[in-house]
């Protein structure tokens, strides 16, 4: 699928679902209700409590994606040859390494349209890689991703969003990668279980893309999904990106989670495949790790 047909896809697809807006649960449900989740709410609605719940609280900052942090995380195949003359003291790339990630989101606008919940929302997201059992510590890779979207909830058990997004090292010179993307994302969720597919359209390719890495959609796709399931207390996840690839390229990842404390859970990560990082997008690679986790693709 080239370019210019996902635009399209992109736009029309994102045109007929936000027109047939017809929300079951509106901006006003549960607004003053402080009673703990129960199991027979759907995630997105546990979701759509959570933020009337926040209203109160116009500065408030709300957790996005998975955010954790693996004080042990071992790759297979570190990519040496890119930070050649790159690390400190010029010390090969250990296998061993600390791995974070974190992930808020900022709502602009609650209610963009009367009391609906249609909202503008301001994300950023943040992958650290740090070589802490380096005998010269050093952060070899750092990913941002801001992102600006719309997010609707058509009812209980779908929600979208349609929106930019940048991702970027921010390293310069050769060592450069980056990408622009406009994107729709769909979510399905069940009591216990969530679905969500977000698909892609690079934007500005000649002011990024195409300057740092022209084949990052080869190796990345244009397409992630996201299979999620509670088990009693453990919760479990599969990651996908561009399966359309047959899953010769692109990447799988599983995490398993576990409450310890209230806002803490034991977490595991496995990925296999290209992308583990910008740098590494065309660079194939097999890691592990453990550590622990505030949030997860289900709560």
């Amino acid at each position: 699928m080239n370019n210019k047909k996902n635009v399209l896809f992109v736009l029309s697809l994102s045109l007929c679902l936000f027109g047939f807006y017809n929300p079951v649960v509106d901006a006003t449900t549960a607004k003053s209700d402080d009673k703990k989740f129960n199991s027979n709410e759907t995630i997105i609605e546990r979701e759509i409590k959570a933020q009337n719940k926040a209203e109160n609280y116009p500065n408030l900052i709300n957790l996005y994606k998975p955010t954790y942090v693996l004080p042990f995380y071992q790759t297979n195949n570190p990519f040496q040859e890119i930070y050649l003359n790159e690390t400190p003291n010029d010390q090969r790339v250990k296998r061993e390494e600390l791995k974070a990630y974190f992930s808020f989101l900022i709502p602009i606008v609650r209610h963009v349209y009367e009391n609906k919940p249609i909202a503008l929302n301001f994300a950023y997201s943040q992958l650290m890689y740090w070589q802490v059992y380096a005998k010269s510590q050093y952060f070899r890779e750092t990913n941002y991703e801001p992102e600006l979207f719309l997010e609707n909830y058509f009812n209980k058990y779908m929600s979208a969003q349609l929106g930019v997004n940048h991702q970027s090292n921010g390293r310069g010179g050769y060592l450069e990668r980056s990408w622009n993307r406009s994107y729709l994302q769909l979510k399905f969720t069940g009591k216990k279980w969530l679905v969500q597919v977000r698909g892609w359209a690079l934007l500005a390719e000649n002011e990024s893309s195409n300057l740092h890495n022209p084949d990052i959609v080869y190796y990345l796709g244009y397409e992630n999904v996201v299979l999620s399931y509670k088990l009693g207390k453990l919760k479990t996840s599969v990651e996908a990106q561009n399966i359309e690839s047959g899953f010769e390229r692109g990447f799988v990842q599983v995490t398993v989670s576990y409450p310890m404390l209230k806002a803490i859970s034991v977490h595991g990560q496995f990925f296999n495949g290209y992308g583990q990082s910008l740098i590494e997008y065309n660079h194939k690679n097999t890691g592990f790790g453990i550590g622990f986790s505030l949030n997860d693709w289900i709560n």
